[in-house]
């Protein structure tokens, strides 16, 4: 009887064992869910500053927020991302539209910023804007923006 295997040339056989990688992910949606309702944006004007005004200058806006989900109540919390010209967190400038190395900083405040809310029941979020009288009292004339990104959770 004839015993053994037949080789073949240029392949290889190994009695060890090969292994791979496999990524697993899930994301997991909480029991409640808010978002902002349409319109969602809002305009934060202060109009036109007199620089010889010695008065802090503000400006208000308004959004909606609306929270879903299983649970019968949300907790939601307001963020934002300090605008475009921030020097750091809460930071926040405007940039001149013509002179784009002058800046001219403001506040921003929101009413409520977190709050517990029944499900499918609409709240009014203030935004109140300040340009203090030394922020603007040495600014150059002219128009100033900025844009300023809300993130509502959960």
């Amino acid at each position: 009887m004839l015993a053994g295997f037949l080789a073949l040339p240029g392949v290889a056989f190994s009695a060890g064992s090969a292994s791979a990688t496999m990524a697993v992910s899930a994301t997991v949606l909480s029991t409640s869910n808010c978002k902002f309702n349409a319109p969602s944006s809002a305009s934060l004007a202060f109009g036109t500053i007199d620089p010889s005004g010695l008065v802090n200058v503000t400006a208000t806006a308004s959004l909606v927020v609306r929270c879903g989900g299983s649970a019968p109540n949300a907790t939601f919390a307001i963020t934002d991302n300090s605008g475009l010209y921030k020097t750091g967190p809460g930071a926040y400038r405007m940039r001149h539209a013509v002179t784009t190395t002058a800046f001219l900083g403001y506040s921003v405040g929101y009413s409520p910023q977190t709050a517990t809310i029944p499900k499918n029941t609409d709240q009014t979020i203030m935004i109140t804007g300040t340009i203090t009288a030394a922020q603007y009292g040495n600014a150059i004339a002219g128009s100033f923006a900025d844009t300023v990104t809300l993130t509502i959770s959960p």
